[in-house]
């Protein structure tokens, strides 16, 4: 059968991801294809932008794979210079450069699929070279502070008065959970509660030795990861989810709850939130690693895992504090 092809950019853009949508699979039946709604949407909506900027520049298709990479490099030097002019960090840069890498495989794999008689699209080199040179224009983060952990995260829990929004953080600080593990996740279209079936038992913690709660959970990127939290927390979740069905909460106001928890324990800063826990997680599961006789490199290996990072250089982000 011949092979139909959109004319417009935009029409082109939905067909090429939607040869890699895997909306509710699991790894084992995809493990490249885009199994998250929220990266899904976020993945597309760059590549759209990138279609209106080549649209501007008279370009017509996608699968002209040597006239995208031109367009590629003019629509990223225009992009980081917008960001050097507002002074942004060099984390949006990086969410573009992580989108564009999920466009080239799903464009590769359209061609693929197809059988298309067409080069494959190559932007490795491009994207490596504007990460390094947003490292060099770009501030580290917008936020006003270096290291995202709280200070003292057991006094913020203890002082968390709702007892679900309590259990969640422990899960986030003792497991490194991030919030749509714990079922609360940012955008109010999804709903990924935490159920029985995240309950694996009690087992014992490939670093400490000692007996801990395995808690399953799936989060960005349809990655499902194991989490270690105490048998404690994990008896709390178990009797929480006999009660309730499921953990379930609505992001926002969990993070409230959070903020008004570390407003009254001195520790509040903007952009904290819920997500300082996963930092306090990764630099505690790293120096306990290290204490148990890990190499920096293992060490550093089995925080990433833990917190379902697909690259270590996220984790090091978490780790330095």
């Amino acid at each position: 059968m011949k092979h139909r092809w959109p004319t417009s950019l935009y029409s082109q853009v939905e067909a090429i991801f939607h040869s890699v949508r895997s909306i509710g699979k699991s790894k084992m039946d995809t493990d490249k294809g885009i199994r998250s709604f929220g990266s899904w949407e976020v993945y597309k909506g760059e590549a759209h932008r990138l279609a209106k900027f080549m649209h501007k520049k008279g370009r017509i298709s996608f699968l002209d794979t040597l006239s995208v990479l031109d367009a590629m490099a003019e629509y990223l030097e225009e992009r980081l210079a917008h960001y050097v002019e507002k002074k942004r960090s060099r984390q949006t840069m990086e969410t573009i450069l992580s989108a564009l890498g999920k466009f080239e495989y799903a464009i590769n794999h359209y061609i693929e699929i197809h059988a298309l008689e067409i080069p494959s699209l190559d932007t490795e080199k491009l994207r490596i070279e504007f990460y390094a040179k947003s490292r060099k224009l770009l501030r580290k983060s917008s936020k006003i502070f270096d290291n995202r952990a709280y200070p003292d995260p057991i006094r913020l829990i203890a002082s968390i008065t709702d007892g679900t929004f309590q259990l969640q953080a422990s899960l986030q600080y003792e497991g490194g959970l991030r919030a749509e593990g714990v079922g609360a996740p940012s955008n109010r279209r999804l709903k990924n509660p935490l159920t029985w079936t995240g309950l694996h038992g009690i087992r014992t913690d490939p670093v400490t030795g000692l007996p801990v709660g395995i808690v399953a959970s799936v989060e960005k990127g349809g990655k499902a990861t194991e989490h270690y939290v105490s048998v404690e927390t994990y008896r709390r979740l178990e009797k929480h989810i006999a009660c309730h069905s499921k953990l379930e909460s609505d992001y926002f106001t969990y993070v409230e709850a959070i903020n008004l928890a570390a407003k009254t324990t001195g520790q509040y800063a903007t952009g904290r939130g819920s997500h300082g826990l996963k930092h306090n997680f990764a630099q505690e599961r790293y120096l306990e690693c290290i204490a148990h006789g890990m190499s920096h490199e293992q060490a550093l290996q089995q925080t990433s895992l833990e917190t379902s990072h697909f690259r270590l250089r996220e984790t090091l982000t978490y780790t330095r504090g």
